[in-house]
């Protein structure tokens, strides 16, 4: 009997069980901690409601920026303004805007032409379109991305009963190409793994992430934290806008919102690829250690890993224990067949996607692989078809200096209303259109 394969065998499959129990048990607290959006909930708002200001930024979205707006038109909310920023397009998202918004005083196109150094694309447009917005709480929605005409009643609402600050949500994918239904399930899976949606919502957890396809936020924690400027040169600007709004104790719920919001995230392989490599990186904050921690972890619980121990344990365990050796492996098994599964449920994808979970881990792999790269080579950041030389694959200051607040300063905090003063300022590198 060979004692050291049996121990080695059995140290792989236990490890297993026991990542895959840990899994399991975030599922349970998600299901629990982080409630499903239900469209058709009634809901009650103050007689006078706050306005809420939609904010958009485009960058050569012609595709997409149509059903993205019509979706804000369509919301049942009773006060909102909108606000597209066209940020430097070369194709006809402007002019598709402007149809859209033609003869409506709520809507507002903005226009800009240059981007300073020090900023990603993204970060300047929402900070240039907040300058011209008026509402106490400030929406962003990206443009490739639309709401059920209840999302904003539903948001605000939740935030009110809650007494929050700040409302995200996860959205449901539109997933076209197979390599889009092969990756995206897995990769989006995996960001829920590295920032449990649960551990966001539990104020006594540090876990803090956001969503920047979708958030809703009072005027008051958005200037609090610094607004878009305090990560402008971020990869990940939603993450650390989430964590400024948890650790200055302004409450934050991060919802599933598959019932409210659809977003059309990537188009092909190469999309696909580029852009989780740029989420992951930037959810692990650049840090060498933490992605080779998490590379480890994804090899040593997966099927190549499963077979390994599996072959060093059944030998010896099969004269150990004859009639019982084939639990532990039957355990790892089903563990790793089922469990992913509902991940992808919560993340609202069917679980019929798991067939594609042996490709997807073979590519998420590469991903890490190539992210590793990136830090060691300090590549610069690659985004929406710009490259950003000044931001780089390197640590950030994602996570924000601890602010400790009194117990009377936690949770909500009353709505500070805007005045003439601070929605006058107009940019230089800006122009203003109203249709």
């Amino acid at each position: 009997m060979n004692y050291i394969s049996l121990v080695l065998g059995s140290a792989i499959l236990l490890f297993i069980v026991y990542f895959w129990s840990m899994r399991m048990r975030e599922i349970a607290d998600s299901r629990r901690w982080v409630p499903v959006f239900d469209p058709n909930k009634d809901t009650s708002l103050p007689k006078s409601p706050p306005r809420i200001s939609v904010i958009v930024p485009a960058r050569n979205e012609q595709a997409l920026i149509g059903t993205c707006l019509r979706s804000i038109l369509a919301q049942d909310y009773p006060n909102l303004e909108i606000i597209c920023v066209d940020d430097r397009s070369t194709d006809r998202t402007a002019e598709i805007v402007g149809k859209l918004f033609e003869g409506r005083t709520n809507c507002h196109l903005i226009s800009i032409t240059e981007l300073p150094v020090g900023w990603t694309g993204k970060c300047h447009a929402l900070y240039e379109g907040v300058k011209y917005a008026s509402g106490e709480w400030l929406a962003f929605l990206d443009a490739d991305s639309s709401l059920h005409k209840a999302a904003l009643r539903q948001c605000l609402h939740e935030a009110i009963q809650r007494k929050i600050n700040f409302v995200t949500l996860s959205p449901k994918f539109i997933l076209d190409t197979f390599w889009e239904k092969a990756l995206i399930p897995l990769f989006a899976a995996t960001a829920a793994m590295i920032l449990p949606l649960a551990k966001v919502n539990d104020p006594g957890s540090p876990v803090a992430t956001a969503n920047g396809m979708f958030f809703i936020i009072s005027r008051m924690a958005y200037e609090r934290i610094g607004g878009h400027s305090s990560v402008k040169d971020f990869a990940v600007e939603d993450i650390g806008i989430g964590k400024r709004v948890k650790a200055n104790g302004l409450g934050i719920l991060f919802a599933n919102g598959r019932n409210l919001l659809q977003t059309k995230m990537y188009f092909g392989l190469r999309e696909v690829l580029n852009g989780w490599t740029r989420i992951l990186a930037g959810a692990m904050n650049f840090k060498l250690l933490t992605v080779l921690k998490h590379l480890l972890l994804h090899i040593l619980v997966g099927l190549p890993s499963f077979a390994l121990g599996t072959f060093l344990y059944t030998e010896s365990a099969m004269e150990l224990w004859p009639s019982l050796w084939f639990l532990l492996p039957l355990a790892c098994l089903l563990q790793i067949v089922i469990i992913p599964g509902f991940f992808l449920d919560q993340a609202g994808f069917p679980k019929k996607y798991s067939v594609y979970f042996l490709l997807g881990n073979l590519m998420l792999i590469w991903i890490f692989v190539v992210i590793i790269k990136k830090i060691i080579f300090r590549d610069p950041l690659q985004w929406s078809g710009t490259t950003y030389n000044y931001t780089r694959y390197q640590p950030t200051s994602l996570e924000p200096q601890v602010i400790q607040l009194s117990s009377t300063n936690r949770g909500f905090t009353p709505i500070m209303t805007v005045n003439d003063s601070e929605t006058s300022e107009r940019p230089s590198s800006s122009s203003v259109r109203d249709p």
